[in-house]
Formats: structure tokens, sequence, C-alpha cells
């Protein structure tokens, strides 16, 4: 099942001295610093960064690129766990970090990790020596070295995922310490889709953290693939139906709440036409008002044999799902699982403990 671990360092200093945040946009800012709350995971040096690296992902060597800031150590390491690939958000005050021969001897781990570098500096993987900039992405195998360095504050998001199931997919190897450029049509969308799962993981059925995990890993594969094709450089009309399929369902799956939520929608997120985004799910025996109506409807099913949410009425579920009309839930549930959501509730929940609340209606 998928599930989150989250670490946050702090420096141990005392007083309002500045200390440096990363905001919602990746800029650094400097804020009034909070005293260190050790229940809260704080430490007070890249040491302790490095033990929770070791612990949340696999061993590294880390070593400050700069002396110590008197104002204290920042850094942060969030794994998430998405059944088919894990996603990391990692950073710190300036550092260096390597996989090194004798770290893969003592902890041998078969992972590749595509790292999304939100921050600049530079890659070493292989014969590849370069620099990232914000939004470009490399490759790298956890059996083979490589380091990261930054001068300035870093930040990575990262995809983890298993090496035989990356070579079995891309029927190759995959060319590690290569630099993605951040213009990469493909690139930005699976950016775009690893940035909000990221950014909130939670509150959404494990299924559905399931379905985004698969999601995210089909664009990974396609964005490996077109890196490594002679159309790397293409637009974003060139983009396969495939990804863009991938990229739209994630989309309905995260904005699932929004009641305006309609092809006329997909269609402006995306910048391409109606037409095109029926076309898209139409290779798929789909069409996107039904994707929505049926992705809508299973996940009023999940949430109804919840135990956790059994005091949630009808009308409560269907709008964290969007439907702001309980009769049309009701009707569209009756017709695709022959009962009403109160009646499927009772069947499931049924030897429980409590009683579960639904409307009367029902």
């Amino acid at each position: 099942m998928p599930r989150s671990r989250k670490r946050s360092l702090a420096g141990s200093g005392s007083g309002n001295a500045p200390r440096h945040r990363i905001g919602p946009d990746g800029r650094r800012r400097s804020t009034p610093r909070p005293a260190a709350a050790p229940s809260a995971g704080s430490a007070p040096d890249v040491d302790t960064w490095r033990e929770i690296l070791r612990d949340a992902i696999f061993q590294l060597d880390a070593t400050p690129f700069r002396p110590p800031d008197p104002r204290g150590y920042t850094g942060w390491v969030n794994v998430h766990d998405f059944g088919a690939v894990s996603i990391s958000d990692v950073a710190s005050d300036p550092v260096r970090v390597a996989r090194t021969p004798r770290l893969i001897k003592r902890n041998p781990v078969d992972m590749y990790l595509l790292l999304l570098a939100v921050r600049p500096s530079r890659a070493a993987a292989g014969t590849h020596h370069d620099l990232l900039g914000p939004g470009d992405a490399v490759l790298v195998d956890s059996t083979q070295p490589y380091s990261l360095t930054a001068d300035a504050f870093a930040h990575y998001l990262s995809i983890h995922v298993p090496r035989a199931a990356l070579r079995r997919d891309l029927r190759t190897a995959p060319a590690v310490g290569r630099v993605i450029p951040a213009h990469d049509p493909t690139l930005r969308v699976l950016t775009a889709v690893v940035t909000e799962l990221a950014r909130s993981p939670l509150g959404r059925p494990s299924e559905v953290l399931t379905e985004l995990g698969h999601t995210t890993y089909e664009l990974l594969v396609s964005t490996l693939r077109t890196a490594a094709g002679p159309d790397m450089w293409s637009s974003d009309v060139q983009l396969s139906r495939r990804a863009q399929s991938a990229r739209m369902r994630a989309f309905i799956r995260l904005h699932l709440a929004d009641p305006d939520l309609s092809p006329t929608t997909l269609a402006a997120a995306f910048g391409v036409s109606t037409r095109y985004v029926d076309l898209v799910f139409r290779e798929g025996d789909s069409s996107p008002a039904e994707f929505i109506r049926e992705t809508r409807l299973d996940q009023a099913r999940r949430r109804f044999a919840d135990p956790r949410q059994r005091h949630l009425s009808v009308s409560s579920v269907g709008q964290s799902v969007g439907f702001t009309d309980p009769g049309v839930l009701i009707r569209g549930f009756r017709r695709r699982y022959g009962v009403t959501p109160g009646e499927y509730r009772r069947t499931r929940l049924a030897g429980t403990a409590g009683q579960p609340s639904w409307n009367s209606s029902t």
C-alpha cells in the first residue's frame, strides 16, 4: 500500500536569525528560523541528513560544500511510495552527495533514479559531467558511481524505480548520466505530475495513489524513450498520444473534486482542442466525459466502502468527487452498480462497528 515517510531537518541554533526556505515556486527565501523541535526530527548538521538518506533511499556520502552556516542547517528528506514508483523530495544546504564504489559494494541496491533538479547543481555519472539547470533531469543507476554537487541550496525531486522493471519495459538498458533538458516536452509532462504528487500526496485513497504511481511510471518510460530517440527536442504536438492520455488521466484524478471538470477543461489545461482530447480518449475505447464520470463513480464507490468515511453523507462523498447534485450520483451509481449508494454502503460495512451515516433519500 502506498505510504509516506517524512523527515524534516532544522538547524538547532537559537533566536530568530534568518534561515533559507524553498517556496512553492522553487525560489530560495529568507524566513525567521523557528526553534528546533526534537519531536519533528530536527538535526544540527548534514550528518543526520545523510543518515536519513541512507534509511529512506540508500547509502550515499554527503559532504558540506562549504563551512557550516553559523545560523544553522536546513534540509529535508520526504519519500512517498506510490507502488510502481517512489517519489522523493530531498533538499540541503550546499552539499556534495556521492554514490561511491565502496558504498555500492557495502549497500547493493538495484534501482534507477530520475533526478529532477529544482535548483541548479552539477552531476557526474559515468563519462558525463554536466550542469543541471532548474527543471533539467538526469538518470542515475544505484549500481554505478555518481555524484551531485551544489554550491548553493540543493533541491531535487526524484523518481525511484526497480532496474529490472525499467529495463524490461524499455527493452534495453537506459543511458545514465545524460542530461534531459527542462524544455523536453515529455519531461515537462512528467515533472508537472511529480511536482503535484510530491506537494500533496496525502488525503487521497490508497487506490488512487497506486493508479497515479502507474501513470507516473508510464510517463517515466515515455520520457526516457523520447530522450533516447531522434526526436528528442520535438514540440508538444509531437508527444505520443499514449503519453498525452496518461497525462490527461492523471490530471482528471488530481482534479476530480472540481465540479466543472470537463473535456473543455482538459483542452484548456493542455492547450489543445476538445476534438483532440476526444481523439486521445477514443483510442482507449472511451470518451473524456465517460472517463470523468466513471472515475467519479469508482472513487465514490471506494469511499462508501471505507469504514473511515462512514460518517460522511452520500451528498458529502459526492461533492468530494465532483457530484454537486446527489440525485445525479444516486442515479449514476444505481445504473453502474445495480444498487443505491446507501444500499452498497450498508452491505459493505455490515458487521463493522457503528452505523454509517447517509442521506435518508437513499
